[in-house]
């Protein structure tokens, strides 16, 4: 049992006393004592065993009766049940974000998402990237890995920080964003903050989309879960899910999910230690409805390295090494632990108005940071070797929001109104490590042979302020329904200071550098409805960021770069017919342009804000029932992403960092019964641009393959499910951000085991 306690403390300036610096707060400072006790129950290996060997036995009976019939099928309620579903259970129709929640995808002016529970299931694991869901978005291409949840939306490369909890943003991180307490996931493309409130994003807020997120409530039915899992190289995962409702109409519902992670991933050398406890708790009244969410996880992942800074001089990208090796050294370590709130509050006054609270806060300590460069990777050279230098680093942050707002239901003549207007603040305190040293070498490496380590990795440092950021907006939209038309008007107005702290040698204050902003961005949209199958629209959306400290990759490291601008214009039709819904959207988006700029005597780059980046796209997609049995989901992608009016011309035309002209992703499931599911998936990506097209790495294409049995243990029912991620061990290389590619992951084998108690 782990205990955490958490101090109440005055107040002194709008901001807690233990901060160094008290700003940045207009609410009363409160914390709360919260008691985690993890929980672990093993299950008996000799009974995953005889599940596999339950498993194996039944398909080769298989083949002699085709007429199995599953003794009992068990659905698992879910108390949101106007959220429809297309066949297959991959795919949501209706949206969970914001204002738009509980509208048909049909009526949103935005390309739009929404995965199941079973998606989530299928496609991610312990020791995959949150990108292996989300690349069934044509919208998205992958460039995670184990260590980080990047991926690129858009052509704009995002993680975990853009993510939003059940309408909170900001309190999911890069490194540590679990899944397994999230019942859907929803992705809605562009620059919509008018839509959703405004957060502090821990590096930029992404003009691509944003990823909204709904934690598991209690079902009416109640559930108890309990999941198995066995993956790489021996990574055991357990987790537990139970849920119930109580009271005389089931008013109040209580869901408690565990995690316990532990063993060795299908990368050589890399191990991961991670445990979880999250508990969703929920009152619903004919009036209102509350909701709050909480959680604590510690991960720890020790080695798994994976990604290389392109060295300044490099003239090709070297070929691609084997995806199994091991470029860890000893003493290498990511560790995070931390622990979030969101709570939700919504009432309804009468037949014409309701009225919303949302609140969210999170503490995060990335305490553990030993990796090549101070985190930003190894510097790669032309003939394949590495600098292997080290330097420990921590960046522990804090990140409060709320946001109120209410929604008016009006009618003027046959116009039907919903009006929503809501105000929000946010603020994110982030520290970083100092008095760690200078960059260590500590051996040799070559990406053939791997890494030479001579020395001990450093350890020592202490942790200061990096900078804090502030943001309050107001938002006014109003959605009109007027026959076989929808109309979306909306204004958002925000202001913003971000505060960057520079230091002096002896740890003294130097300066501030501070950055204030305000900005108004408008939204509007219009959709017409032909017939009930179709639906043709137009939006605009714009954004306008905080501001955003530049990361660990580039030598100005901690410096904040001024808002970046962005606009979207989109177009697109949506059909849905016999049990397939199908879209195609064109967009054009504009932002302001982040470049890297070498400069001799630095091995890396310098981040800085010159021209703009263009953005065109058209992309497709299809989801649902193909035939009898068979279910698809996929799409593609195409995208001209290119540089524009940077200084003398330098890079116009050049295209973006990052961006794959084509992406694509087909996959396919086929039910031969109630009993079994057989899933393939292929996805594809172009050759991809790195150092402004000096460096191109080669397109690739990966193939998975999974079989899922219901089948039932005793009287107990139980699904088991066997994964494997790039079947043939494909290596390649992906890009992400301007000079900096990872390595694939290898062929990778995943077995759960959940039985519904």
């Amino acid at each position: 049992m782990e205990d955490f306690i958490f101090r109440t403390e005055a107040c002194i300036d709008g901001f807690c006393e233990s901060g160094s610096v008290n700003y940045f707060c207009d609410c009363i400072c409160f914390e709360e004592r919260m008691v985690l006790n993890l929980m672990r129950k093993k299950l008996l290996a000799a009974a995953v065993m005889g599940a596999v060997g339950a498993v194996i036995g039944i398909c080769m009976a298989g083949a002699a009766d085709a007429a199995y019939v599953l003794d009992e099928v068990v659905v698992i309620g879910n108390r949101d049940e106007e959220r429809d579903v297309l066949p297959g259970n991959f795919v949501y129709t209706k949206s969970q974000t914001s204002f738009l929640a509980g509208k048909d995808t049909m009526d949103i002016p935005f390309s739009q998402m929404h995965f199941t529970e079973k998606s989530m299931d299928t496609f991610t694991g312990p020791d995959k990237p949150m990108d292996a869901l989300l690349a069934n978005s044509p919208s998205v291409r992958q460039s995670g890995s184990i260590l980080h949840g990047d991926f690129f939306f858009r052509g704009f490369r995002t993680n975990g920080t853009n993510f939003y909890v059940n309408n909170v943003p900001g309190v999911f991180t890069q490194f540590n964003t679990p899944l397994y307490p999230i019942e859907s996931l929803e992705l809605i493309s562009g620059p919509n903050v008018g839509i959703y409130g405004t957060g502090v994003q821990y590096e930029t807020t992404n003009p691509g989309g944003i990823v909204s997120v709904k934690s598991k409530v209690a079902p009416d039915k109640g559930v108890f879960d309990y999941t198995q899992t066995i993956s790489g190289r021996g990574l055991f995962g357990e987790y537990l899910d139970w849920g119930q409702r109580f009271g005389d109409k089931k008013e109040w519902g209580v869901r408690i999910m565990t995690e316990n992670l532990n063993g060795r991933t299908s990368v050589k050398g890399t191990k991961i230690n991670g445990q979880g406890i999250f508990a969703n708790i929920d009152r619903t009244t004919e009036k209102s409805k509350d909701n709050l969410f909480i959680g604590y996880r510690n991960m720890d992942i020790q080695r798994g390295l994976r990604w290389f800074i392109l060295s300044s001089d490099i003239k090709k990208l070297p070929a691609v090494p084997s995806g199994k090796n091991d470029y860890g050294f000893d003493g290498m370590i990511k560790a995070t632990h931390g622990w979030l709130a969101v709570y939700n509050h919504d009432q309804k006054f009468n037949d014409h108005w309701d009225g919303f609270f949302n609140f969210g806060m999170q503490r995060n300590d990335l305490d553990k940071n030993v990796m090549a460069n101070g985190g930003s990777g190894y510097t790669l050279h032309n003939d394949g070797t590495l600098d292997v230098k080290a330097k420990p680093g921590s960046t522990p942050q804090e990140y409060y929001y709320w946001q109120v707002g209410t929604t008016a239901h009006y009618n003027t003549g046959a116009v039907k109104h919903d009006i929503t207007l809501s105000y929000n603040q946010a603020w994110r305190n982030r520290k970083s490590a100092y008095n760690n040293g200078s960059l260590l070498k500590i051996g040799t490496g070559d990406l053939y042979t791997g890494i030479h380590q001579t020395l001990a990795a450093p350890t020592k440092f202490d942790t200061r302020w990096n900078n804090k950021t502030r943001v309050k907006s107001y938002s006014l939209v109003d959605y009109m329904t007027y026959n076989k038309w929808d109309i979306i008007l909306g204004i958002h107005k925000h202001e913003a200071e971000s505060r960057g702290y520079k230091w002096k040698s002896d740890n003294t204050l130097d300066y501030i550098e501070r950055i204030k902003t305000d900005d108004t961005s408008p939204t509007y949209g219009i959709i017409y409805r032909p017939n009930s199958h179709m639906s043709v629209y137009a939006s605009h959306s714009e954004n306008f960021d905080a501001g955003s400290g530049v990361n660990t990759t580039f030598e100005n490291f901690g410096d904040i770069l001024p808002p970046l601008k962005t606009k979207q214009n989109e177009i697109g039709v949506k059909y849905k017919r016999n049990n397939l819904l199908y879209t195609l959207a064109y967009y054009d988006i504009k932002q302001d342009n982040l470049i890297s700029v070498y400069k001799d005597g630095y091995v890396k780059p310098f981040q800085s804000k010159d021209g703009q980046a263009r953005h065109k796209g058209l992309e497709f997609s299809i989801n649902g029932r193909l035939a009898d049995k068979w279910n698809i989901l996929g799409g593609f992608s195409h995208i001209s992403a290119k540089q524009e009016k940077t200084t003398k011309g330098a890079l116009d035309g050049i295209r973006v960092n990052g961006t794959s002209e084509w992406t694509a992703v087909l996959g396919l499931e086929y039910n031969p019964n109630e009993a079994w599911s057989i899933l393939g998936r292929a996805i594809y990506t172009g050759k991809t641009p790195v150092m402004n097209e000096k460096i191109w790495a080669p397109g690739y294409t990966i193939f998975d393959l999974g079989v899922t049995h219901k089948t039932h243990f005793g009287k107990i029912p139980a699904e088991l499910s066997l994964m494997v991620n790039n079947v043939f061990d494909k290596d390649y290389w992906q890009v992400s951000r301007g000079n900096q590619v990872y390595l694939s992951l290898p062929r990778t084998f995943s077995f759960t085991a959940k039985l519904h108690f």
